[in-house]
């Protein structure tokens, strides 16, 4: 999102209108192909903006926020396009935001497929309609400029490229929550070396992360709930819990299997397990009563990385810290979190401090 972007108005005031209907804002996310057979990585398209969204039931629901401001492509073939993209992606619902009015047989043709066409005005007026003071800046993730200054993190810790990948591609698109799980807590310990709590910039990239990872224990403490019976014993529930975060019994035991054979030229390695598992049950026991709060910590640590990175405001620091005292939840969820991946992952302990010291500041 370039100072001298066209569409940078457009994007800015969809991320605020995620912000406003309570989604969490992924912008400019490259969409992969469907399989990974050639010997580089293919990008298909990008999306503009993506907001992802809490359910009721845990689900989580997307929405494609498409933006135009030049004339290339008519309003009900922009509809088609976006209605294409976002069945390949799985989203649930679509806006383009186009530089002129589409013509009332385009608008309905294309809400027909999901899609609902909108000018700069009427985008802004149907967020006017959700919340009256909309499109104000009124959170730290509603500012362009402040992505940017988050995207300088990144570019200044070149080890950090696929943190930033997880965190911006691959989490709002992903299917597959256990095993971006385990892609997290497998990048998290290749670069534990290079976390420096005394660095913002560090800290403000492990925020990030953990912001993302929240939206993926929003579906993730769905699922163990669901598996969860307040009958069953310990015992039980860690083993239907094991197989669920590794894919399922046949992946978990095929990879037994192979830690076995593996085992007899190492006698050292033990049986097939996430890192910590102890504080990873704990952190899982104590989501189970609470997780629709989760969803609300990804929205508050993704706000404390963006703090980090940009400086505080007091504004927005009352609003953040309105929403902790509310629900006390958000800041239990993220220092368990918190702790788990310092433990799981060996990231340095005054890492973990600097981030609960800054949660209960607010």
């Amino acid at each position: 999102m370039g100072k001298f972007d066209k569409d940078r108005f457009q994007k800015e005031i969809a991320i605020r209108y995620c912000i406003a209907r309570g989604m969490i804002p992924f912008p400019e996310v490259l969409v992969p192909s469907a399989s990974d057979v050639s010997d580089s990585v293919e990008v298909l398209t990008d999306l503009d903006v993506l907001g992802v969204e809490f359910v009721s039931d845990g689900e989580l629901r997307r929405t494609l926020f498409d933006c135009k401001t030049t004339n290339k492509m008519s309003s009900i073939n922009r509809a088609f396009w976006a209605a294409g993209v976002m069945q390949y992606t799985g989203c649930h619902h679509a806006f383009a935001i186009l530089k002129n009015k589409a013509v009332h047989n385009h608008r309905m043709s294309a809400l027909a497929m999901g899609v609902d066409l909108h000018t700069d005005q009427s985008f802004t007026d149907l967020g006017k309609s959700v919340d009256v003071s909309f499109p104000m800046d009124s959170a730290y993730q509603a500012s362009v400029d402040r992505w940017n200054k988050v995207q300088e993190c990144y570019e200044k810790n070149m080890w950090a490229k696929e943190l930033q990948n997880l965190n911006r591609n691959v989490v709002p698109l992903s299917n597959s929550h256990a095993g971006i799980f385990r892609r997290y807590v497998a990048e998290m310990r290749q670069v534990r070396g290079m976390f420096d709590p005394s660095k913002e910039t560090h800290l403000c990239i492990f925020l990030d992360s953990l912001g993302s990872l929240m939206v993926l224990w929003a579906s993730l403490s769905r699922d163990a709930r669901r598996l969860y019976e307040p009958t069953m014993r310990k015992e039980e529930f860690e083993k239907v819990l094991r197989y669920y975060l590794w894919g399922g019994k046949e992946s978990y035991q095929m990879r037994q299997q192979m830690r076995e054979k593996t085992a007899v030229d190492n006698p050292a390695l033990g049986p097939v397990e996430l890192p910590a598992w102890d504080k990873l049950l704990a952190f899982v026991g104590i989501v189970l009563s609470a997780p629709q709060s989760i969803f609300e910590c990804a929205f508050f640590a993704r706000e404390l990385a963006f703090r980090v990175a940009c400086g505080p405001n007091t504004t927005f620091d009352l609003e953040l810290s309105r929403a902790s005292s509310e629900n006390s939840r958000i800041r239990q969820f993220s220092t368990g979190l918190t702790d788990y991946l310092v433990s799981a992952c060996g990231l340095p302990k005054d890492l973990g401090k600097e981030v609960q010291a800054l949660i209960f500041s607010l």
